[in-house]
């Protein structure tokens, strides 16, 4: 099981001990913390004008086969814009700077082992993107158009929140 021993001094917890753990041989206290995420959203002009969300269908468990957005943990030594960035880089070929991501919002998993910062890249066109390939962790990667399930909640819910942000900015149609 994992973090069942010191990782001061390598002695073994009791199978029920709590957190925060404090080691009954070294007297170090380990806490259980979560890890950051950086996740990217990257708004796309489609080709009729229309507008999306940059999102990938996953080739690793959990969610093999299921769309998510673009995203992983954070390296240690590199800020949550680097890590967006990266992640983005890493499963979809999309390039960007780091000095270009903006906080959209913070999401605490739905277990509270992980910390999802989602970056908002800025607009680009569709034909700006790079061509559609398999990574080592993805088997694809498309544009979405509306909200729709993710295989992740929290994913779920940022990218309604995006189309929900869109659509009040959208100037009101004119007939």
């Amino acid at each position: 099981m994992r973090n069942s021993y010191c990782a001061h001094c390598g002695t073994k917890y009791q199978a029920d001990a709590g957190w925060p753990r404090l080691c009954a041989d070294c007297g170090e206290t380990t806490w259980r913390n979560p890890s950051p995420v950086g996740v990217a959203l990257v708004p796309v002009v489609e080709p009729d004008g229309g507008h999306g969300l940059v999102v990938i269908r996953r080739d690793i468990d959990p969610g093999r086969g299921e769309l998510a957005l673009p995203g992983g943990f954070m390296d240690v030594g590199e800020s949550w814009q680097e890590a967006v960035v990266r992640e983005l880089r890493e499963e979809t070929g999309i390039l960007a700077d780091a000095a270009d991501v903006s906080l959209f919002d913070v999401h605490s998993g739905t277990d509270g082992s992980v910390l999802l910062v989602f970056g908002l890249l800025p607009e680009r066109p569709w034909a700006d993107l790079p061509p559609v390939t398999a990574t080592d962790e993805t088997t694809e990667w498309l544009v979405v158009t509306q909200p729709q399930p993710l295989v992740f909640p929290t994913h779920t819910d940022a990218l309604a929140s995006y189309f929900t942000r869109r659509a009040r900015r959208a100037p009101a149609s004119t007939s």
